[in-house]
């Protein structure tokens, strides 16, 4: 037999709602402010604020004036208080050699054609840096007209060009 007055232990898909203001109000002795430090109409600029919203959108979303909104900031515990929220809020970036390689692997399967499957092999020979980079020699040429270069004999072009007299030369084979 069942007891109707015991109490139903609570379900997992029950949701238990928390005040914001409580939620709020929790947070603040990590930020090094004490309990009630903030009013609530502070608490409200303060997550605008933290939410994205300007100073001013901030202040007129909290009940302020405009031409207050500015003084809302200088306040040393709402400065305090945005500060430790942007800090929770901070998600921060890591991107690692892995997430490259996996990324390169999927990428070489969904390739279409041989040409990107090519291209995505190349990228991953170069991220795991198994190729060797070609450092062709830099030339500096200076010239300074046209005149300069009608001068030139053809062994002074093709030497800077790269070439040599030979190169003109057919070959027999």
């Amino acid at each position: 037999m069942i007891r109707s007055d015991m109490k139903s232990q609570p379900k997992e898909t029950d949701v238990t709602e928390l005040d914001p203001h409580v939620e709020f109000q929790s947070h603040l002795r990590y930020a090094g402010l004490n309990l009630n430090e903030l009013t609530t109409q502070q608490e409200t600029y303060v997550l605008a604020r933290v939410g994205g919203m300007n100073i001013v959108a901030s202040a007129r979303a909290a009940g302020y004036s405009e031409r207050s909104a500015y003084d809302i900031e200088k306040r040393p515990a709402v400065a305090k208080a945005i500060d430790y929220f942007r800090e929770q809020n901070r998600e921060e970036v890591r991107f690692e050699l892995a997430d490259a390689h996996w990324m390169y692997l999927k990428a070489y399967n969904s390739s279409a054609n041989a040409t990107e499957m090519k291209n995505t092999t190349d990228s991953l020979v170069k991220l795991h840096g198994l190729s060797k980079e070609e450092t062709k020699p830099l030339v500096n040429i200076q010239i300074n007209g046209s005149k300069q270069l009608e001068r030139m004999t053809d062994e002074e072009l093709l030497e800077i060009a790269g070439k040599t007299i030979d190169h003109l030369e057919p070959k027999a084979d």
